[in-house]
């Protein structure tokens, strides 16, 4: 992380400066001019690398120069893959990250709101990295390949956050429990959903998402390398990066969001008489589905007991239904 003086010269730059710096802080392990000249683009979401002509890369490359001077960033420069640009102290950078600085960011700003338990949320920021914030997402999204459903997606998040957990509670750091967890991960026959094994579930995708994977756990297990960098700091420190919430499974709420639910007397997100002459213009087929007396798919004390033991033993279809029965739209009043 940046200290005071380097936050304060950072603010100093001008904002073609900061926002190079903003990308770059991006890519601890390193970035390619192109892909920072396509990134800062007014119109990046538009345009692909091979739109950036040799003008735009150099015009970067001469203000990366310029923070290098300044100690914004590293340049190594290689043969194979030219210029590699590396933020220097990004507090995007696991590895500028101290144990008490984990602590305390955490303390301040995730505690109140997804429970004091690093453990579980460092596996879930692990499980968002490696699984479910990838390429996995074409394979499962209606606009890319649909091979996954939305209860197979739910079973398949959960039993990778269940291997982070029970990895990050054995506190082995070696590199051959790192190797271990990386080979179980991609196993193409481990069984990820109901029946189907992770190589089902993502096909044409599978060796890119496998690739990217294991090379985001090869750059954990090199965090942990150091001396000071013992599993206690990469729990503190990765469980303040990532969006998690408290309602997920294994996180503080989620006994009272399966009661909540299974309990519920209405179908979908809300009961009816809670929608009115604009929703139903505005929202037909939610004010029909809270119309509609709720079945459960198989009885409450088996739905209870299996969402408690986890949505990863149950059967995708099963959990199908909870999705569209709003499961993901319980809202709890806060004691």
């Amino acid at each position: 992380m940046r200290s005071e003086s380097e936050v304060a010269a950072y603010e100093a730059l001008k904002t073609e400066y900061r926002r190079i710096v903003d990308v770059v802080d991006l890519f601890p392990r390193g970035v390619q001019a192109r892909q920072i000249a396509k990134m800062v683009h007014p119109r990046s979401w538009e345009i692909d690398e091979d739109d950036i002509d040799a003008q735009q890369v150099k015009a970067v490359r001469d203000k990366l120069a310029r923070l290098e001077s300044k100690g914004f960033v590293t340049i190594e420069r290689t043969v194979e893959y030219g210029n590699i640009y590396r933020p220097v102290n990004s507090p995007l950078d696991m590895a500028t990250w101290t144990l008490e600085q984990g602590q305390e960011y955490y303390a301040e700003n995730h505690v109140d709101r997804i429970g004091a338990d690093q453990l579980a949320v460092a596996a879930y920021s692990m499980m968002l990295g490696v699984w479910r914030n990838t390429v996995v997402e074409d394979a499962h999204a209606s606009s890319g390949l649909s091979r996954i459903s939305d209860g197979e997606m739910f079973a398949a998040n959960v039993a990778v956050f269940r291997l982070m957990r029970d990895f990050l509670e054995a506190e082995d750091r070696t590199p051959a429990a790192w190797d271990r967890l990386s080979r179980e991960v991609v196993r193409p026959d481990r069984i990820a959903a109901g029946s189907r094994t992770v190589a089902d579930l993502l096909g044409e995708y599978y060796s890119e998402w496998a690739t990217g994977a294991q090379g985001a756990l090869e750059y954990f297990a090199q965090l942990t390398e150091r001396d000071d960098h013992d599993m206690r700091w990469f729990v503190a420190v990765k469980s303040c990066f990532g969006s998690m919430h408290r309602t997920w499974f294994g996180m503080p709420d989620w006994p009272r969001v399966v009661d909540t639910f299974v309990d519920k007397p209405f179908s979908g997100s809300r009961p009816v008489e809670e929608y009115d002459e604009d929703d139903l213009a505005r929202f037909p087929g939610l004010v029909e589905q809270a119309r509609r007396p709720r079945v459960l798919p198989i009885p409450a004390a088996d739905l209870r007991a299996g969402l408690l033991d986890g949505p990863d033993r149950m059967d995708p279809q099963v959990l199908g239904w909870c999705i569209s029965d709003a499961i993901g739209f319980i809202r709890l009043d806060r004691e």
